[in-house]
Order: structure tokens, then sequence, then C-alpha cells
């Protein structure tokens, strides 16, 4: 597609990007119902909690709004939208994209979780996990700290920022230190939080890759040894299909082979074997997840599916997470498939006001622009491709 078309995907990010930065990257996300002040006779009981917050992630109608529900920043959010900038700035050298991508990293080093020393972050939202456990607003988990915490490891590969690489570092000790850890299969497998017992896949293999990022920087032995122990376990979670299911025991877990999770385990495995990650069979267990994520979990015009055997809601977290994905394999076939995926992205998820749609149903479509959830998701996607492109052309020269 030509430079001068709207549509390609270096002018969707910049109007994506320009959207959210006009609006300071605040905004709503799906599951931030328990914000509204009147959630708050709702917030005594787990089942009140988890009812209340569905009720305005499912409504068919815009509530939060009529609900008081603030828009916010997310500190997951702003870690992705930082990212998103260093990558345009690798493939455009602009100084403005660097120095925006600083001021959100500083924001992040001043917004930490309140609950711990260590540099950690959590949603901006109370947050009730099925009947698994409950997260108050900014309570850390794994997740939102390794997001923010890769942000930080970017940065400081593009830069030599020591202060970057030290914010990671810290937030792999508060990862070891303080996320709790059940013994599953033989491993010590961490949970999704410091409090509970959920054990989940790819909460395991976002840490793994984590510690591998940080370890291929510092030289840090002991982290990559307990990277290198989460890919075991990740690995032995694997089924001979090549899928993983959601959380362990399998037989227990609510969701089975989902697009973006998988997404998530698949790319931490690329980043912890180029990071110098070597546990015997993680490429070949890599290459058949990425396969049965390829043949199994898109249309045939590049929609992402929900799950390998439920199509519906076709969703901008999955549609974004794939496209990073299948770039971050970068063979030519992954490298089609993104292209593909991207095209549909824009033409059925990308409003021409800046802002990108949740998902598109079945019946029924989600058209409100959360700033997380699609809206930081899909810049970091589009921004992984373009830096990808401008690499290819560089090295054709």
């Amino acid at each position: 597609m030509s430079d001068d078309n709207p549509f390609a995907p270096a002018n969707v990010l910049e109007r994506g990007l320009t959207w959210a930065r006009e609006r300071g990257y605040a905004g709503w996300d799906p599951y931030d119902g328990l914000n509204s002040p009147y959630a708050k006779p709702f917030k005594k009981h787990w089942f009140t909690r988890l009812a209340w917050m569905h009720a305005v992630n499912r409504s068919p109608i815009e509530l939060r709004e009529m609900l008081s529900i603030p828009k916010q920043r997310n500190p997951k959010g702003i870690a992705l939208f930082a990212l998103s900038y260093l990558y345009r700035y690798e493939a455009t050298g602009n100084e403005e994209d660097l120095a925006e991508a600083e001021r959100l990293l500083a924001w992040l080093r001043e917004h930490p979780s309140p609950s711990f020393d260590y540099p950690c972050w959590g949603y901006n939202f109370d947050w009730q996990n099925a009947r698994k456990f409950y997260l108050p607003a900014y309570g850390p988990s794994v997740v939102v700290t390794v997001f923010c915490a890769q942000a930080f490891v970017h940065h400081h590969r593009l830069t030599g920022d020591e202060d970057s690489l030290s914010t990671a570092e810290g937030a792999c000790e508060f990862i070891r230190n303080e996320i709790n850890t059940r013994g599953v299969v033989g491993y010590d497998a961490y949970t999704y939080t410091t409090d509970d017992e959920f054990v989940v896949i790819n909460v395991n293999a976002l840490a793994a890759r984590l510690f591998a990022l940080v370890a291929a920087e510092n030289g840090d032995e002991s982290l990559m040894k307990r990277a290198d122990g989460l890919v075991e376990f990740v690995l032995t979670a694997q089924e001979e299909s090549g899928a993983w299911h959601y959380s362990m025991p399998a037989d227990r877990s609510h969701i089975s082979h989902d697009n973006f999770h998988t997404g998530f385990v698949l790319e931490s495995l690329r980043e912890y074997l180029d990071a110098g990650g070597d546990v015997p069979g993680t490429e070949a267990a890599y290459r058949r997840g990425l396969d049965f994520y390829r043949e199994n979990l898109f249309e045939d015009d590049g929609a992402p599916k929900l799950e390998h055997d439920q199509t519906y809601p076709h969703d901008a977290h999955a549609a974004a997470q794939s496209i990073r994905t299948f770039v971050r394999d970068g063979g030519s076939e992954s490298l089609e498939m993104a292209e593909q995926i991207i095209d549909w992205s824009i033409d059925e998820l990308f409003d021409r006001a800046g802002y990108f749609y949740r998902r598109r149903g079945r019946y029924v479509d989600d058209e409100t622009p959360y700033i997380r959830w699609s809206q930081a998701w899909m810049c970091f996607a589009l921004a992984s491709a373009v830096r990808q492109r401008t690499e290819s052309e560089r090295r054709a020269r």
C-alpha cells in the first residue's frame, strides 16, 4: 500500500497515537465497572462484584458515562503506548517519539503499585477474577508488571539507560520475592498475584520472558535459570496438538485454547529463545504451538477467533496480539498472516475518528474506544509491524 493511503498501517498508527495523546492516554476499560461510585454497595461479596463488573462489561448499551465511571490512565496501557513510540522511533529515528516514550515511562516510574517497595504495577480498577481472586485497584500482578517492565528493558536496549534496566530488575525481584507459587507437576509455578493460588500458563510464560530479557542485558545467571524452570513448566503443560489450556490443572481450566493468551505464550517462548534460553525442546514446542495457533484460531479472512472452537466475538486484543506474535516470529508465512490480520483489523475495527473498536460480534458489536484493551494494543501491534517492515527494507538495500 502507498504511504499516501490514509489506511496504510503507518498512517493508522499515527492517527491512533494522536487520538490517545489528545486524551492524555486516559479512557475506559472493559473491566472498570467497579470504578463507578454507584458500585460501592456491590463490593462486599465476590458474586456481587462479579455481577456488577460483567453487567457493565456486557451491556449492549454503553453505561459508563451514566454510572460516572472516570476515564483514567491504565499502567499496562501506558506501557504499551511507550513501546509503540519506542518501536516507531526505531523505524523512523524521530527523536520526538523517543521523548514521548520517555515521558510515559516517567509516569510509570511515578505511579507504581503503592502496596510494595518494588517497581510493580496493577490495573486502575478493582477486578474480580471469577471466584479465583479479587484484586483491588493498583494491586500488582505478574501480567501488568511484565508489560511495564518490558517497556523499560526496551528503552535500556535502545539508549543504554541504566535506570531503566534497574527498574526492570526491580520488577523481576518483585515477581521472584512476592508473587505466590504453587507446586504443579514438580515445578514451582507462579500464581496470578501475591495472594491467590490460580496457576495460569501465560502468566508463567510472561515471567520467563521478562527474566530472560533482563538476564540477557545484565548477565544474571540465576534469573536465566529461573526462566529455564518456568519454560520447562510451560512445555510440560503443552498438549500433543500444540495447544495450551489457559490454566493448570487443564481439566479445571474455564478457558480452553483461546487466541490472545496463546499468543502471549508463543511470543514469550520466542523472546526467551532469542534472549539465549536453551531448554531442550523449546524451539520444537514453539513451532508446534505456532502451527496450532495459525491453523485453529483464525478465519480465512484473518479475523481472530475467540477460541479454537468458538468463532465470535472477533476481538481487538486478539487481533493485536496475533499481529505481534506473527511479526515477532518473522517467518514469511507468519508475516503474510500478520498483513492479513492488519488489513482485517483496519477494515473492521478502525474508526475514521482515530480509535479502534473493541470487537465484532455475531449479532452485537462493541464500538466503545477502550484505552488499554483496543487502542493501546492495536497501536503496539501496528508499531511492531511498521518497525519490522522498515527493518526488512533496510536489509534489502
